[in-house]
């Protein structure tokens, strides 16, 4: 009788040490490389090789020029994806080239904000951006404003148009997100 109570016991402890564990944090999902646009500065270096280190705007063809690999297209590809690209090409001339592509600057992530809002016209961002994030950017809704907005968004070529309800998403509706703008998005308020 007794090992039987010991042995509930220590099956007790058991079980409220295993509740006390905290819970493993969730994994947060990776976020995606970077990809290069028109307008954005890449440095190109090669390591040893200093004739062959450029400072390069991404032409609205989305390419740009390096030395001995001439023009190389590189909208919407990753930095690393571009490093790989250039020393491919440069291995013909130079025996495993050592490559470094950075973005200097992006000038890419641009969008358009129109309409009943203080300051109308494009804006550049940095950094993953939301709707309201962009219209506080543009100087905030105009007394005129009706609090409509819509996201005018070009996707597999045909534009499409997202309607958002200004009052009811400040207000908290789920129905009513506070996108994520993509580059070339253009809001739209009335």
């Amino acid at each position: 009788m007794k090992a039987s109570v010991v042995g509930l016991v220590l099956s007790l402890f058991a079980a409220l040490a295993v509740a006390q564990t905290p819970a493993e944090p969730p994994v947060a999902e990776p976020t995606p490389d970077y990809g290069i646009g028109i307008e954005d500065v890449l440095q190109v270096s090669v390591w040893g090789e200093s004739a062959l280190t450029v400072r390069a705007r991404v032409r609205p063809d989305g390419k740009i020029t390096v030395p001995l690999v001439n023009d190389i297209k590189v909208e919407g590809m990753s930095p690393d994806q571009v490093r790989i690209a250039i020393a491919r090409r440069l291995a013909s001339f130079i025996r495993e080239p050592n490559v470094t592509v950075s973005v200097e600057e992006i000038n890419s992530f641009r969008v358009y904000v129109l309409g009943e809002v203080n300051r109308q016209g494009p804006l550049n961002f940095n950094r993953p951006t939301r709707l309201l994030q962009a219209i506080a950017a543009a100087g905030g809704l105009t007394q005129f404003s009706k609090k409509g907005v819509v996201v005018l968004r070009e996707q597999d070529g045909a534009e499409q148009r997202l309607r958002v309800d200004y009052k009811r998403m400040v207000s908290g509706d789920p129905t009513q997100q506070n996108l994520y703008l993509k580059p070339g998005d253009i809001v739209l308020v009335d």
